[in-house]
């Protein structure tokens, strides 16, 4: 149960949910049940965008059945905060699509509990007090109790123990070649480890969604998910998602957590739709959350601009993130290119979907017999080179660009598939970029410069699969000793 015995500090302003009041600097505004349970959960979540569909649930627990009930009390909540604050804001901030979030420094303060005033107590009169005759100086005089004495004792023998037990506890702590104790330098805060549970992957939708949200992660962040038992060991951070029913058990919610591993505080726990009808509010929700959490300051102008490569029709949305799951899992990949195709019918214009479609064309082709290979090649270049073309621009999203320079390769032309590449942001290249880009350098004779791209291409995997499967791609590329190599570090991080 929270903590009613508490007051948000907000400004120059203190609300106290347990008495429903608002101490304004000069005046004490008591507001109702309603806004009280609002104004609570803002204070206790400050800096989240929250959708009206949470509000009804987290604040008011379903009790509130309409949008309007929800924009109601935020326009009166507002209002007040807004007339009697001296800052004369209003603190809540509409997110356009998603929802409402509280901006302000908030800090919690615990409330005194009055306790009796021992100076108030009743006590005899002084009269009472006093003894009903003179004591005789000749009596005995009364020893003082030996409890003090018993008592000073134990004390010395404990202080002797204790100063024993530091000693010792220092000794065990001083570090030894075998100790497993981890130290502030132990982490490293560039590595996190992703959890996903198998009820996320058994929908490959969901999963594609969260293979999408890692990636958009790392286009703010110097974030690397790691693989390796031996890299998972030193990962500072770790992100944790799964399913989970909503409040009213009818619907399925996606679970976030994100935790810091140094301090072992859980940074973000929170329950987002999956419905793909709001994928983008929900989507732009994680990130920003996520991002908060971490203590990164993007705007939600940028995030949008990158989250806007998706197509409008959420069901091309969907199937695109199924194929995406479907893909990553590796169980299916002729039904991850069905998804892929299903969402370019849907939305045929979209330049995404154009490029993710042509990619996973392209790479089938390959697990082809070679005498059918050219062929199918050369019939994707004449089915999309002009939609591809028209999609590059400097504001192309990576995996258009990414498109385009295999398009490029699969004409032969590594240089063209070169300046495509670099044209991506740095932060936003992802293993396939690395792995294109290699395959440029080294047709244009970079062997050294490849060999070091290739291994970029598994930074994050640590696993030799992706050089199997661009060792054929265009041409056949002689990555035996990449791949022993990489096998056999694997082997000994076990």
């Amino acid at each position: 149960m929270p903590d009613k015995n508490i007051s948000f500090i907000v400004d120059e302003w203190r609300f106290v949910p347990n008495e429903g009041q608002i101490q304004f600097s000069d005046s004490i505004v008591t507001i109702d049940n309603r806004l009280t349970k609002l104004l609570e959960f803002l204070c206790q979540n400050p800096g989240l965008t929250h959708t009206r569909d949470e509000l009804i649930d987290h604040v008011w627990g379903g009790t509130v059945l309409t949008d309007q009930a929800v924009t109601q009390a935020v326009f009166e909540l507002r209002k007040l905060l807004k007339q009697h604050s001296v800052a004369g804001s209003s603190y809540i901030v509409t997110v356009t699509k998603r929802g409402y979030r509280f901006d302000g420094e908030v800090s919690v303060e615990k409330l005194d509990i009055k306790k009796p005033d021992s100076s108030k107590i009743a006590l005899p009169n002084e009269s009472a007090l006093k003894p009903e005759k003179p004591i005789d100086k000749n009596e005995q005089e009364i020893s003082p109790p030996k409890q003090p004495r018993i008592a000073l004792t134990v004390l010395s023998i404990l202080v002797v123990i204790l100063t024993g037990l530091l000693l010792f506890q220092y000794q065990t702590d001083q570090p030894t070649t075998q100790g497993d104790n981890k130290h502030l330098s132990h982490y490293e805060f560039r590595y996190a480890v992703l959890n996903v549970g198998e009820d996320v992957k058994a929908k490959p939708e969901l999963y594609g969604m969260v293979i999408k949200l890692v990636e958009h992660i790392g286009f703010y962040s110097n974030v690397r998910i790691v693989k390796s038992e031996r890299h998972k060991q030193l990962a500072a951070l770790e992100f944790n998602i799964s399913t989970t029913p909503s409040r009213d058990g009818k619907k399925l919610r996606l679970l976030v957590q994100y935790r810091n591993r140094v301090s072992d505080q859980l940074h973000l726990n929170r329950r987002y739709s999956t419905n793909f009808s709001r994928f983008n509010e929900t989507f732009t929700s994680i990130i920003d959350d996520l991002l908060r959490a971490m203590y990164i300051g993007v705007s939600e102008e940028e995030i949008q601009r990158n989250i806007g490569v998706f197509p409008e029709n959420s069901e091309a949305t969907r199937s695109l993130m199924a194929g995406t799951g479907m893909t990553y899992i590796g169980s299916d990949f002729d039904g991850a290119l069905k998804h892929f195709r299903h969402a370019k019918t849907l939305a045929p214009n979209n330049a995404y979907t154009i490029a993710v479609n042509y990619i996973g064309e392209v790479l089938n082709a390959f697990t082809k017999d070679e005498s059918e290979r050219g062929q199918i090649i050369q019939s994707l270049n004449q089915e999309f080179s002009s939609s591809l073309a028209k999609s590059l621009d400097e504001k192309s999203s990576a995996k258009v660009c990414e498109a385009n320079a295999i398009l490029a390769l699969a004409n032969g032309d590594a240089e063209m598939a070169s300046k495509v590449l670099f044209s991506i942001p740095y932060n936003q290249y992802t293993p396939l970029t690395y792995l294109l880009m290699a395959k440029a350098e080294e047709a244009q004779g970079h062997i050294d410069a490849a060999k070091e791209l290739y291994l970029q291409g598994t930074q994050n995997t640590s696993s030799p699969t992706a050089l199997e499967l661009a060792s054929p791609l265009f041409f056949d590329s002689n990555l035996d000793s990449l791949i022993n190599e990489l096998k056999s570090s694997t082997e000994k991080s076990h």
